[in-house]
């Protein structure tokens, strides 16, 4: 059994986070599912990671998509968009560039110097006691740039949303939320050019982002684990008795999602779990979430059969003709692009102003489009069909698979290789700074030791002195003894005085 590297996961919530949601109205709830689904509710989705670990294992850069034997899948727009009950069609498009304390604070309506120490980041618990609390804001009224209590219920809102989406779509390893959400969260809000927005993009994004660094020798997904956990587990582990015709729109499927899935006989760890899913049959998977809608799905844009998705932590791309199985639809041969010329890694996960493809990327989002040439046949949707001439194109690509597999596990240990690299390099560098420092301290050291001696010399001086002038001189005047001390007394000031 081969043994997979390990991928560390968001899979412990803070307390914090868990409580948030239960503090909050109905109405303040529903504020921020219209823009992030009911996402206060994924506190109850649990994982151990494995199912992630494996699909990483399994992630082919080229196509973005899952290998599982012959077998290609991927998690698509249609099925983030229905899982949290979102809107895709219509929308803007985010660009989650990085923002500052300034930003952060102006979003938040913190005060910059509350905010003391913040690198880029923030602790959920700051902002739990602030916000969440009932009396948050009067305990912690010098914190805020405003004296409304009507100003803080609403920024009440959209600090929940802020810190559930930082802890579930967007982790950090630290667990603490990064500034960069509030610009996504303001554009949710407040809209673009009086547009609204979709977060579902930028999910996506980060998800395929994430299983490619992690291939590459990263060690934390920084992408919704949870997200790509339960799809994997609908797809691979779903319980066979669920009732087909489930409601679309506006169920909550976070929370029913334990109820539909089979957790008694699951992978014991990720190579287990890879095999697992490797040798499952196409009438075993399911090949349509309950939540996809397959009405009018996302096929291609006006400029191209690729979709290019914007994330915060890179770009990348997927061919939605790929996957049509999972929308309903009889798969054909699909167009054959290497998507991963179009992925970009963003350094230390942080959007610059101005990338390449921007103005592909926004045409590409107000275009995208359905195919009227695939027709969707509910009654079919679930039975996973291909067309011979999809079969004869799986057989050679399976043949050439193994060379593929040999060019890209070149690549991924070159990447590993370059990734230990930079790591040792920078630990070099810090090596090199902690031995100036080293050094620095070493004189500082010297040069006190030289002073405490010298203290020591002219201590014992004063005490020499203090005993001579302790005995009095035979037949010695009171005011000859009064001059003595008194002049002694001058000596010792001047000495402190040295001291200092």
């Amino acid at each position: 059994m081969e043994s997979l590297r390990r991928v560390q996961q968001m899979l412990i919530v803070l307390i914090e986070v868990q409580r948030w949601p239960t503090l909050l109205s109905p109405s303040e709830i529903n504020q921020v599912a219209a823009r992030l689904g009911h996402i206060g509710d994924f506190k109850d989705i649990k994982s151990d990671g494995y199912l992630v670990e494996a699909l990483v294992h399994l992630w082919d850069p080229i196509c973005s998509a899952f290998r599982l034997g012959k077998r290609e899948m991927t998690i698509t727009i249609e099925e983030i968009a229905g899982f949290l009950n979102l809107l895709i069609q219509g929308t803007a498009v985010i660009f989650p560039l990085v923002s500052n304390k300034v930003e952060f604070c102006h979003f938040t309506g913190l005060k910059e110097l509350a905010v003391r120490g913040s690198d880029q980041r923030i602790e959920a618990k700051f902002l739990f006691d602030r916000f969440a609390l009932r009396d948050g804001f009067e305990r912690h009224l010098g914190d805020f740039s405003f004296t409304s209590k009507e100003m803080w219920e609403r920024k009440r809102a959209w600090v929940y949303g802020l810190v559930m989406a930082g802890t579930y779509f967007f982790p950090r390893k630290d667990k603490k939320i990064a500034f960069k959400v509030a610009k996504i969260l303001y554009d949710l809000f407040l809209g673009v050019k009086d547009k609204q927005c979709s977060i579902i993009l930028t999910i996506l994004a980060d998800i395929f982002v994430a299983c490619i660094t992690c291939q590459r020798g990263e060690k934390f997904f920084c992408g919704s684990n949870l997200i790509l956990h339960v799809w994997g587990m609908e797809h691979f582990m779903r319980r066979s008795f669920i009732p087909e015709s489930l409601p679309m729109s506006g169920y909550n499927w976070i929370v029913t999602h334990h109820k539909t899935v089979n957790r008694n006989s699951l992978p014991c760890n990720a190579s287990e779990f890879v095999d697992f899913l490797k040798n499952k049959t196409d009438q075993n998977a399911r090949w349509v979430l309950d939540w996809t809608n397959c009405v009018k799905p996302v096929l291609r844009t006006k400029a191209s059969e690729f979709v290019l998705l914007l994330g915060t932590q890179g770009i990348t791309a997927y061919t939605p003709k790929r996957f049509l199985r999972q929308l309903g639809r009889t798969q054909e041969v699909p167009p054959a692009f290497d998507v991963s010329e179009f992925t970009i890694i963003f350094n230390e996960g942080t959007c610059p102003s101005e990338f390449p493809m921007k103005d592909r990327i926004i045409e590409a989002w107000v275009t995208l489009s359905d195919d009227e040439c695939f027709k969707y046949v509910p009654k079919l949707k679930q039975k996973g069909l291909t067309t011979p001439q999809y079969e004869d194109w799986v057989r050679k690509s399976a043949a050439q698979a193994p060379q593929d597999e040999l060019v890209e596990e070149v690549k991924k240990l070159k990447a590993i290789i370059e990734a230990r690299d930079k790591e040792i390099l920078q630990l070099s560098k810090s090596v090199e700074t902690h031995k100036g420092i080293a050094e620095q301290n070493k004189q500082l050291h010297e040069n006190e030791r030289e002073k405490c001696q010298e203290l020591k010399r002219k201590c014992g001086e004063l005490y020499d002195q203090a005993e001579h002038v302790r005995i009095p001189y035979a037949r010695e005047t009171r005011d000859s003894v009064l001059d003595r001390l008194r002049n002694f007394g001058n000596v010792v000031r001047n000495r402190l005085r040295d001291m200092m």
